[in-house]
């Protein structure tokens, strides 16, 4: 008689089954990892436009706007800035915070910037 015995059957669906768990348990911590790494990948991109566009152009700079909610890659952001003088400097800080409304995670950056008088 030929086939598989019950025990052989037996034996290599669990087999199958280790593997298949273990195949669905990598996809889903790779997915989780990629979410997370494209979340703080975005927060920095956001936190330097914010800190590029406020160094060079000087109407956005001086505009007073100090907080704002942004879609960036499609997930919400909150992002702050706050800019304090330094007189014994003669520059300006400038530092960005970036908060991700779905994680809640954040970025700070700053620079500083000569004034010229």
């Amino acid at each position: 008689m030929k086939g598989f015995t019950l025990v052989e059957v037996l034996v290599s669906l669990f087999i199958l089954s280790l593997v298949a768990v273990t195949g669905i348990t990598s996809i889903s911590y790779s997915t989780k990892t990629i979410s997370s790494l494209s979340d703080d990948f975005y927060r920095a991109t956001l936190a330097e436009n914010i800190i590029i566009k406020s160094y060079f152009d000087e109407n956005f700079l001086t505009n007073n706007l100090l907080s704002q909610r942004e879609t960036f890659m499609g997930y919400p952001y909150i992002w702050n800035r706050k800019i304090s003088v330094d007189p014994n400097q003669n520059s300006l800080n400038i530092e960005v915070e970036v908060i991700s409304e779905v994680t809640s995670k954040t970025s700070k950056l700053e620079i500083y910037k000569a004034i010229n008088d």
